[in-house]
């Protein structure tokens, strides 16, 4: 039999173990698109776990990026991305406010709303959401896209922060308060400061959802200048062929922010999401 000490080293050794080859798992993927994406044509059909690539080249970039209206797509994704989840974050953090600071007669009501939104299958919206948005004109428009991206965001973002405002305590309120501070005052010197983490993390969530977002986007957009990416995307499936260089390039490029967006602010997506999202 082991001893004590032997059997907890080969349970820490299968633990790492088994880390290991979930982390692999999950990069293979990404590895496999960024390499495949940087072959020539003639390597695309190499075998299968032939990974990387014997000779490096960028023209399956420059064809996507050339030839499928990649540029304006790419400035409609960043302007519906960057636009609803800033609205988004905003309308959220002050709704948070209210649930996790005052007291009202529906504010239990609002709560399990706001829950059951969160539930919801965003396909569910879909064909509500395209006949309102048709009759107000924001169909094939950037707008309908920021509305309905609006309604997929806020119900998970007010849970995350208001989970996290909770564990700010009420003394510091009403320390602000009584020293002449206003509700505004209160939420935005005070509370919005030290929630910073969670404000960056749902901010950071609420972008990465809208960028690459495909079903509201296939449902409400049809005209060439409004596509987003992933709409641009679905010019390198052919009637009866599929331009795989097209496509990694093309994922590659749609998979770069938030890539980056993560590394710069990964110390605030971490803490943020561990704090805020763990009440409520």
């Amino acid at each position: 039999m082991f001893s004590p000490k032997t059997r907890t080293r080969v349970i820490d050794i299968g633990l790492q173990a088994l880390t290991v080859v979930v982390v692999a798992a999950m990069l293979f993927p990404i590895i496999w698109l960024y390499l495949t994406a940087l072959k020539p044509q003639g390597q695309m059909f190499d075998h299968p776990l032939a990974v990387i690539p014997r000779t490096f080249t960028l023209e399956n970039f420059g064809r996507i990026w050339n030839t499928v209206g990649f540029p304006q797509a790419f400035v409609n994704s960043l302007m519906v991305a960057a636009v609803s989840s800033l609205v988004s974050t905003i309308l959220s953090l002050l709704a948070a406010f209210s649930l996790s600071r005052f007291e009202y007669r529906l504010k239990n009501s609002f709560s399990l709303l706001i829950l059951g939104m969160q539930m919801l299958p965003g396909i569910v919206i879909v064909v509500p959401l395209i006949i309102t948005l048709r009759g107000v004109g924001l169909t094939n428009h950037p707008a309908g896209l920021m509305v309905s991206y609006l309604l997929l965001q806020m119900p998970v973002a007010v849970w995350m922060l208001k989970g996290y405002m909770d564990d700010i305590p009420v003394e510091i309120d009403e320390a602000a308060l009584i020293d002449g501070a206003n509700y505004r005052q209160l939420l935005r010197m005070i509370i919005a400061p030290l929630m910073l983490p969670a404000v960056v993390a749902v901010g950071a969530f609420a972008f990465m959802l809208a960028w690459g977002e495909y079903i509201f986007a296939l449902a409400l957009i049809t005209s060439t200048e409004a596509r987003t990416l992933p709409l641009a995307l679905q010019n390198a499936f052919g009637q009866f062929q599929i331009d795989w260089g097209m496509l990694t390039a093309g994922g590659a490029i749609i998979a770069m922010p938030p890539t980056v967006l993560f590394i710069f602010f990964q110390r605030f997506l971490v803490s943020g999401l561990t704090s805020g999202s763990l009440k409520g």
